[in-house]
C-alpha cells in the first residue's frame, strides 16, 4: 500500500493530461519500451537506497520487478476508470498508454516508504483535534487541484465519462485515501488510528477530507472560470478534479 500511495501521488497528475493518452497512442514502441527499461534501472537503485519496504534494501531487483508490475496494474485500473482504455482502444494504443503511464508511477513506488516522517511530521502533535486533519487535507488537495483546474482535462473528463463511472471516481476518491492514511504502514499511524473525538474516526475522516477536497475543487475550477452554474455538468467536473484533489488531501495528512 505504501508503493500505491507513491504511485498515486506522482502518477495521478500525469494520468489527467491529454498529452500522455495521445503521445501514448502516437509515439514509437521502441521509444516506449526503451523509458521503461530506464525506469526499471531506475527503480532498481530507489529500491536498494529507499524503496517501499522499510529495512529491505538487499533484494532490489525483486522489489524493481514487483515495484514495476504494480504500476503497470495501477495505471491501467485508473486509465480504466478515467475512460482512457476502453473497449474501442486498440491493444497497442492500450499498451502504449499504459507503459508511458506506469514509469512515474513505478518510480512513486519505488520512493513509498519514504513518503512521511517515521512518527509524523515535526510539531505534528500540535495539529490537534479534526480541525488540524481537515486543514492540511485543504492544503494538500489545493496543492493537486490547482496544477490541474486551469487545464481542459477536467472538463474533458467530466464530457466523457458516464454516471457509473463518475460513482467509480467518487468511490476510488474515498477508498485509495483511506488506504493510504490507515492501512499503509507510513510514519503516525497508530497515532491517527488511535485519534479521539467524533471527526477523527477513519471513516468519518475520510468522508470528511474528500468533502473539502470536494469544496477546494469547486472552488479552484470556478476561480478558473470553469463552473458558472450548479447543474450536472459542473458537478461532474468537481467530481473529475476532486479524485486528484483526494490524493493531495492524503498526502496532507501522511506528512503530520
Amino acid at each position: 500500500m505504501r508503493g500505491v500511495a507513491g504511485g498515486a501521488i506522482l502518477g495521478v497528475p500525469l494520468l489527467y493530461t491529454q498529452e500522455t493518452w495521445l503521445h501514448g497512442r502516437s509515439v514509437s514502441p521502441v521509444v516506449i519500451l526503451a523509458g521503461v527499461i530506464v525506469a526499471f534501472g531506475v527503480n532498481m537503485a530507489l529500491s536498494y537506497f529507499v524503496g517501499f519496504r522499510p529495512g529491505r534494501t538487499h533484494r532490489p531487483t525483486e522489489d524493481a520487478v514487483v515495484g514495476m508490475g504494480l504500476s503497470v496494474l495501477l495505471s491501467a485500473l485508473l486509465l480504466v476508470l478515467l475512460d482512457r482504455v476502453g473497449r474501442g482502444t486498440s491493444l497497442e494504443n492500450a499498451l502504449g498508454v499504459t507503459a508511458l503511464t506506469s514509469i512515474p508511477v513505478s518510480i512513486g513506488f519505488s520512493v513509498g516508504v519514504a513518503l512521511a516522517p517515521r512518527g509524523g511530521g515535526e510539531k505534528a502533535e500540535q495539529i490537534q483535534g479534526g480541525g488540524g486533519d481537515l486543514l492540511v487535507a485543504a492544503a494538500g488537495g489545493v496543492v493537486f487541484a490547482l496544477n490541474i483546474a486551469p487545464t481542459a482535462e477536467p472538463i474533458l473528463l467530466a464530457a466523457e465519462l458516464d454516471g457509473v463511472r463518475l460513482g467509480l471516481l467518487v468511490v476510488a476518491s474515498l477508498v485509495l485515501p483511506y488506504l493510504m492514511v490507515f492501512y499503509a504502514e507510513f510514519g503516525g499511524r497508530e497515532r491517527r488510528v488511535a485519534s479521539d473525538g467524533a471527526t477523527q474516526g477513519p471513516i468519518t475522516e475520510t468522508l470528511l477530507a474528500y468533502s473539502v477536497a470536494f469544496v477546494v475543487s469547486a472552488a479552484m475550477l470556478a476561480m478558473f472560470g470553469r463552473v458558472d452554474a450548479v447543474n450536472g455538468a459542473a458537478t461532474a467536473r468537481v467530481v473529475a478534479l476532486a479524485f486528484p484533489a483526494s490524493i493531495g488531501a492524503a498526502l496532507g495528512r501522511l506528512l503530520i
